[in-house]
């Protein structure tokens, strides 16, 4: 049974810091034009493949903060590891939401904007496994359930995103927008961190992690005993991770290439945020009860086969309803696989190593196939003129997850042992 007494201050302390950081991915992602032309020289030209890759290579640092914050709560604990992340990923989000532009600094500017996501990529390394051990290791009876409350938070945080984006591009107007209003949703998220430290600063915390028995060096036992589960996790959150990161790209592609309003292009994911906050926990709920291999594979499945399609027609038939329905159809099978994942991957390694080996396989697959999805679809676009690249790329994301599923499961007893 799960306690109930202080279970909502857990939900809280785990989720509140995957809250900040996707909002402040979303935001970034969405302002991107936006971020380009105020950090970056040669806006018109390399600017926004410049703030893409500044996106992207922040997620380099992800596994260096894998490894220490990941190794960190193995060793001190899950508590502990929890409150350093949201302190670095407060930072970082502050440099952001502050940063003079390049007219002002020049060449500082970009490269501050780079720290600041470094510094978010290395907080982020290790936020992911910390805080979903820590959830379900306060509910071991509903595994799925629980640690699927990290995509709702990620859902969460979409809908935070997309309302904020979208209530303060109506707001103001292009040039106001462009020259202080991208920065205030940053300045917004700030607001989550004061609570978010708090609460992590006062939880109680996980009982199987003060009953279990630290390795000293859990990356070398990660590494040396368990490789190969590394891999084979990280393969499946290739197409969960592709989907959710071309979600972000989406309003850009929609400016971009659908030549759709700005105000038109925040508003289209906002169906599929609400859609997650409610498809997400059920099939979770239900994978507790049945089994996860059946939902997961169902729901890859599905994506796979949508992918392709679902571009053909908004290509076909752009409009902001279109756009919406595209974003659901996408992002329905998506959750539906992704939501019993955090329990998978917590079931995969052994207390001693779970934080370890749960912060580096998901780091891995969002290096592999995410941070950097939104450069690499802009760079084929442009390079090959083919607006229908977010389509191949998350297919070929999506292949890898049917195999690598299909493999966990030839060999569930193993892994879930």
């Amino acid at each position: 049974m799960v306690r109930t007494q202080g279970l909502g201050r857990t939900i809280m302390a785990a989720s509140v810091g995957n809250v900040l950081e996707f909002y402040d991915f979303t935001v970034f992602g969405y302002f991107a034009t936006q971020i380009a032309a105020a950090f970056f020289p040669d806006a018109h030209k390399t600017g926004l493949l410049l703030a893409f890759g500044t996106y992207g290579v922040s997620f380099l640092a992800r596994p260096l903060g894998a490894v220490f914050l990941g190794s960190y709560a193995d060793r001190r604990g899950r508590r502990a590891s929890l409150t350093l992340s949201i302190l670095l990923m407060t930072l970082g989000t502050l440099m952001i939401a502050a940063m003079p532009g390049y007219a002002t600094i020049g060449v500082a500017a970009p490269l501050g904007i780079l720290v600041g996501r470094i510094i978010q990529g290395f907080s982020t390394g290790g936020e992911f496994g910390s805080s979903t051990a820590f959830m379900i290791e306060h509910a071991p009876g509903r595994r799925g359930f629980f640690g699927s409350l990290q995509f709702v938070s990620q859902s969460l945080a979409s809908l935070m995103g997309s309302g904020v984006a979208l209530a303060v591009s109506a707001s103001l107007s292009p040039h106001a927008l462009q020259a202080w209003g991208f920065r205030l949703p940053f300045l917004l998220g700030l607001l989550i961190a004061p609570v978010g430290i708090y609460v992590r600063r006062h939880v109680a915390e996980s009982p199987a992690y003060k009953t279990s028995v630290p390795h000293e060096a859990p990356i070398a036992e990660l590494v040396r005993r368990h490789g190969w589960r590394l891999v084979l996790a990280a393969c499946t959150i290739a197409g969960g991770t592709a989907g959710t990161y071309i979600g972000i790209y989406i309003p850009t592609y929609a400016q971009h290439q659908l030549h759709m309003s700005i105000s038109g292009s925040f508003a289209a994911p906002v169906a599929a945020s609400i859609a997650g906050l409610v498809v997400t926990p059920l099939a979770a709920h239900v994978s507790d009860r049945h089994g996860r291999m059946p939902i997961m594979l169902g729901g890859a499945v599905v994506l796979l086969a949508a992918s392709y399609p679902a571009f053909l027609l908004i290509r076909a038939y752009p409009s902001v309803g279109m756009l919406s329905a595209m974003i659901v159809l996408l992002g329905l099978p998506r959750m539906i696989y992704t939501a019993p994942l955090p329990a998978v991957l917590a079931e995969m390694f052994p207390v001693e190593v779970r934080v370890a080996g749960m912060s580096l396989s998901y780091t891995l697959g969002v290096i592999a196939f995410g941070g950097f999805a939104a450069f690499i679809i802009a760079w084929l676009i442009d390079a090959t003129g083919d607006a229908m690249a977010p389509a191949y790329y998350l297919g070929a994301a999506t292949a890898i997850t049917v195999a690598a599923l299909l493999v966990i499961q030839a060999r569930i007893r193993l892994f879930l042992s």
